[in-house]
Order: structure tokens, then sequence, then C-alpha cells
């Protein structure tokens, strides 16, 4: 009897670390969860777009795009809290702006396509309904940090 109670712990435990390693594997099709496909175009005229998107333990990388050059990755959802969110940081010129890339509470999309513009990035949504635009989520200007010997004090 113990060696069959044995036996089914482990493939019970064998199978929770399959789902789970796969939940972590951004680049596997398993079929059974659910992901998201980001499109990233770079709408703004005649300027490179530069940026870089994150979630808190993924990072995707730095990457550039000609105007109307698009580029696109995805990633696994998290399925038991419904809290995947990526956030990117864009840059051209002397401008930089952040904004949520996909956030799982907000977007349904299991493709979203966002067009990036300098007022904003709107999101497409068929070909006969209106994109949904944003404004940038800017929290203000970096923090200036002061020496550590200054102890807060100018």
């Amino acid at each position: 009897m113990t060696v069959l109670v044995n036996k089914t712990v482990l493939s019970w435990f064998m199978l929770v670390t399959i789902f789970v390693t796969m939940q972590m594997m951004d680049d596997v099709e398993s079929g059974i969860l659910p992901r998201a496909n980001i499109g990233i175009t770079n709408k703004l005229q005649n300027l490179d777009l530069v940026f870089h998107c994150k979630d808190k333990v993924r990072d995707d990388g730095f990457r550039a795009l000609s105007p109307n050059q698009r580029y696109k990755f995805g990633f696994t959802l998290d399925i038991l809290l419904n809290h995947t969110l990526w956030y990117c940081r864009f840059g051209w010129l002397d401008e930089i702006h952040y904004f949520d890339i996909y956030s799982q509470q907000r977007d349904r999309c299991k493709t979203c396509e966002w067009f990036i513009h300098p007022n904003g990035p709107c999101r497409f949504v068929t070909e006969t309904e209106t994109d949904i635009c944003y404004t940038w989520n800017d929290k203000g200007p970096p923090l200036t940090l002061k020496p550590l010997h200054s102890l807060g004090r100018n």
C-alpha cells in the first residue's frame, strides 16, 4: 500500500512540476496555458524608436525600430492570479515615456497590436472600430539622488 501511495504522490508531483515549468517558459506553446502576443509598431514620423520591455522577472531587452517597423514578442499569462503586467520604456530624441504595454486586468486581447505615437500608444481593435489610445503613464521626472554623506541635507 505504501508503494502505491508513494507512486501516486510522485506522479502528482511530476505533473505539477511540468505544469509550473511550462507556465514559466515563454517560448513553449503548450496548448494548455493561455498566451498573449504583443506587436509594437513605430508611428513616429521620421524618428527611430528605442524601447525596453519587461515584467517583474523577465526582460525582453532593448530594441530599436525605424518608422513603420514592427516588433513582436509573447509570453504566458498568469492563470492563477490574473495579474500579468508587462511595461515598457520608450524613447526618441530627448523624450522618454513609460507605458504598461500589457495589463491582464485591462487587456483581454490574445494578440495586442500597439502603435506608438508621440502623444501615447494606441491599441488596434478591428478594421471597423477606432483604435483605443492611451496617454503615457509617466510618473514625473526621475528623483535626483543625493550623496550618502549628505544625510538628506542641502
